[in-house]
This record gives structure tokens, C-alpha cells and sequence, in this order.
């Protein structure tokens, strides 16, 4: 009844499409089938041609599929399709051998990410800034086997788009000089850029080793670095010094000092220590340094006892026997002041006293040139 009414939409066309010759003529309504759209989008991938191509290429750009100097955009995109194409779940159905060839496939495409996006950010990215200590080491846990440490730093509040972080790299120092230099830094672990504390712990092999460096040198802290990493490189290091050896009981003891008249180690007591074997004075700048055979721990006398200790595998090398004679030597003591002893006389079978036994003399040497030479 309205001038300006919409038509009504016209139904689509149909296709008569005949039956199958089964004796009765009929017709069924079926949509047509329209021809393909001429386009240049790709053809559905196949997992199995991309598990093959992957692992046959070589150069990252190949394992992507992407020219030499596409955009982070097209690697990005390239990315992501792959590993939705060879995600774990979507290869449930396929045998054992395929999947296999799917994982390596899947970690060969996270490899050539990384490795484009390092040599982007060579060429475009600058240096991360330092990062900064959120506070003070913490100690976790003291027990011996069990040690524990905590560190914590600060993540920026936003990323600079020309020093961005990657993760954060933490090192730690595998050997000390005998003066408690460190060197031969280890990477200890690689954290994303959203974590900002890390825990060293002694279960673990290489932190062990880092632990056991400063235990064998008795260093009053150890040393800790954190490095915000990117393409490009490291930043400047955030070291953290642990407090260490006063912190554990078993690292502490008493060093040795050796006299020099009977090379007797003594547990230094001071400016001056008297020796246990000559009872000569022994300063203390006769201060010496022992060595455990098997592990380079340092030897120290236990507080409160008469043992030496190593302080790094806490094995007992060493006991300090006091004042003892040994055979050929003349007693480590003078004899006691107060009358002289007089051993009772000695009768034989017929009660008769016999006389005093003469000293014993060692028995005569004999010289091959000169014949019987008397040695005392």
C-alpha cells in the first residue's frame, strides 16, 4: 500500500538437479555451487608438508617462510600460524614418529624467531638500561645442603621501544684467588623480562659449584650479577653481595699457625701462640693456609675442640695429640719439680741385692770401610 516499500528479497536461485535413475522421474533443489573466487590468498597448509619443509631448511627466514628483510609484522603473523599448525593437541592423531618430527619442527620454528628478532634488534635496538636492586639479598634457608638465597631487582614500568629487554641473565663467579677475587663467571639461569627475583639454591649442580667456591675461601659475601639482555647485548651488571661465611657456622673455625723450630701446627691464638711441641712463642705472622686433598676447602681448627676441620666437605683431616713423646726424640716436657724417685732395690733367687743395671748404649753401627764405628 506504500509507495516507498522495500521489495521483498528475491529467494536465491536453485539448480534442478535430476536424480539418480531409479524408475521415478524427480527433481531435487540443491544451491549452486558458485565458481572460486580469484584471489591470491594461499591454500590451507598441510602439517605434514610444513613438518618436511621446516626441517629441510637451514637459514631461519626459510623455517618461516618469509623473505630476508620482511617486517616483525610478516614474521610475527608467519609465526604464530606454524604454531598453531603444529601445536601438540593438533597432532594427537597422527603416529608417534610424525609427532615427534612436529615437536622438532615446532622448536626449530622458535628458534628462527629468536634468531630474527636478535639480529633485528642488532642492527636497530640499543643496549638495555641497568637494571636496580628492589633490596637486600635474603637468606631462605641456612641449613648445610639446603642453602637458599633470594634476589629481587626492579622491571621498568614501561619499555623503551630502543632498549628493549628480552630477559634477564643471572651469573655468579665459579673460582676464587687466593686473595677472593672472582672469575670464570657462569650462567646460573635466563628469566623471562616479566620475572623480577630469582632463587639460587644448593640442590642444584652449578649453583652448587658457585656455593662451594666462596665456602672454599671462606669469602665474607658472594658475589651475584644480573644483566638485562637483548639483541644487542648485555646491559651493565647489578651485583648483589651475599652475606656468607659469618652467616654458617660450620665456615667458621681458627686458622693454624706452624712454629719454626719443630714445624708443629698450632691453633692461633692471637699476636703470639706457644707451641704445643717446643712451647716456643710463635707470632702470628706465621699464619698458614691448609688445604683439604679433596675438595681445596680450607682447613680450620672446630671451635671448642682439638680438630681440623674443612670447612667446604667438613672432613676431619687433623687432631692435635697434645704434648707426646716420640721414639728418638727427647720428651716435648720438662719433668716434674719435687724429690727425686728412688726406684726400690732388686734381690735375685738367693736374696742377695744385685747392683744397679747400667745404662742401655745402642747397639754399635757398622762401616764397611773402617769396621765397627760407635754411633750414640
Amino acid at each position: 500500500g506504500h509507495r516507498n516499500a522495500t521489495p521483498p528479497a528475491t529467494p536465491p536461485r536453485v539448480a534442478a538437479v535430476p536424480a539418480k535413475e531409479t524408475g521415478v522421474h524427480a527433481t531435487l533443489q540443491q544451491p549452486a555451487v558458485s565458481p572460486p573466487h580469484p584471489s591470491g590468498a594461499k591454500p590451507k597448509m598441510d602439517a605434514a608438508a610444513e613438518m618436511q619443509r621446516i626441517l629441510a631448511a637451514e637459514a631461519p627466514q626459510d623455517v618461516l617462510d618469509i623473505a630476508w628483510a620482511a617486517p616483525e609484522e610478516i614474521m610475527t603473523s608467519a609465526w604464530k600460524k606454524l604454531v598453531l599448525l603444529l601445536h601438540p593437541d593438533k597432532l594427537q592423531r597422527l603416529p608417534e614418529k610424525e609427532r615427534q618430527a612436529g615437536a622438532e619442527a615446532l622448536h626449530r620454528v622458535n628458534q628462527a624467531k629468536e634468531e630474527l628478532r636478535k639480529r633485528s634488534q642488532a642492527v636497530c635496538a640499543q643496549i638495555p638500561a641497568m637494571p636496580f636492586a628492589a633490596g637486600p639479598p635474603r637468606c631462605l634457608e641456612s641449613t648445610q645442603g639446603q642453602r637458599k638465597y633470594e634476589i629481587s631487582w626492579v622491571i621498568p614500568e614501561s619499555q623503551d621501544p630502543s632498549r628493549p629487554i628480552e630477559n634477564y641473565e643471572i651469573w655468579g663467579p665459579r673460582y676464587f684467588s687466593e686473595v677472593g677475587d672472582p672469575y670464570d663467571f657462569v650462567l646460573l639461569a635466563t628469566l623471562p623480562p616479566l620475572q623480577s627475583q630469582f632463587v639460587l639454591v644448593e640442590e642444584a649442580p652449578t649453583q652448587q659449584d658457585v656455593m662451594w667456591a666462596s665456602d672454599r675461601v671462606l669469602r665474607p659475601s658472594m658475589p651475584l650479577t644480573v644483566h638485562a639482555v637483548n639483541g644487542k647485548g648485555q646491559s651493565e651488571a647489578l651485583t648483589f653481595e651475599c652475606p656468607w661465611a659469618m652467616l654458617f657456622p660450620w665456615l667458621r673455625g681458627t686458622p693454624s699457625v706452624l712454629c719454626n723450630q719443630c714445624f708443629r701446627m698450632s691453633e692461633c691464638k692471637g699476636a703470639w701462640t706457644k707451641c704445643n711441641g717446643c712451647m716456643v712463642m710463635v707470632p702470628g705472622e706465621q699464619r698458614i693456609v691448609v688445604r683439604c686433598a679433596d675438595c681445596q676447602g680450607e682447613v680450620l681448627w672446630a671451635q671448642g675442640s682439638n680438630m681440623l676441620r674443612c670447612t667446604c666437605c667438613l672432613k676431619i683431616v687433623g687432631k692435635d695429640m697434645g704434648q707426646q713423646w716420640r721414639p728418638g726424640t727427647q720428651p716435648f716436657h720438662t719433668p716434674p719439680l719435687g724429690p727425686p724417685q728412688v726406684k726400690p732395690p732388686q734381690y735375685n733367687s738367693a736374696n742377695q741385692r744385685l747392683p744397679p743395671r747400667p745404662p742401655s748404649r745402642p747397639p754399635p753401627q757398622f762401616n764397611s770401610r773402617r769396621g765397627a764405628a760407635k754411633a750414640w
